[in-house]
């Protein structure tokens, strides 16, 4: 599971109550990929352009906890207009969304407790029938 997918995940169980709060996760088991672009020019364009395009949409606070709960601590606490538009920052942060992996471990609600075990880097969110929200 890729930390991109990480940082729109919630728990949906009715126990929640629609809370916007991040997963936690325990990493047991991650994998981070090189980078396949360091000689193709195409291919680093569009990872900057792809970093721009979702720094809008992306929790920066849930990335960097998420980020360092699998072993990277490299990000800076907030995003300058500086860095927003820096080309090396902007690929690293694709390489952080893209590359790095949660292969095994688990992700657990904070608001909750709710534990979703991530195996072989898919997140199993299958509940039962008495967790499910009641639609109104």
């Amino acid at each position: 599971m890729r930390l991109l997918t990480h940082n729109v995940l919630r728990n949906n169980t009715a126990a929640a109550k629609g809370s916007n709060s991040p997963l936690r996760i325990t990493a047991t088991e991650v994998r981070v990929d090189e980078p396949t672009s360091n000689d193709d020019t195409d291919a680093q364009r569009r990872e900057i352009e792809f970093a721009k395009n979702m720094l809008p949409a992306l929790n920066w606070d849930t990335l960097i906890e998420g980020a360092k709960a699998m072993g990277l601590d490299s990000l800076p606490p907030s995003v300058t207009p500086e860095l927003a538009n820096d080309e090396g920052f902007l690929r690293a942060l694709c390489h952080v969304l893209m590359d790095v992996h949660l292969v095994n471990g688990m992700l657990t609600c904070q608001q909750t407790g709710k534990e979703f075990p991530v195996t072989d880097g898919i997140a199993n969110f299958m509940l039962e029938e008495h967790e499910c929200e009641v639609p109104k």
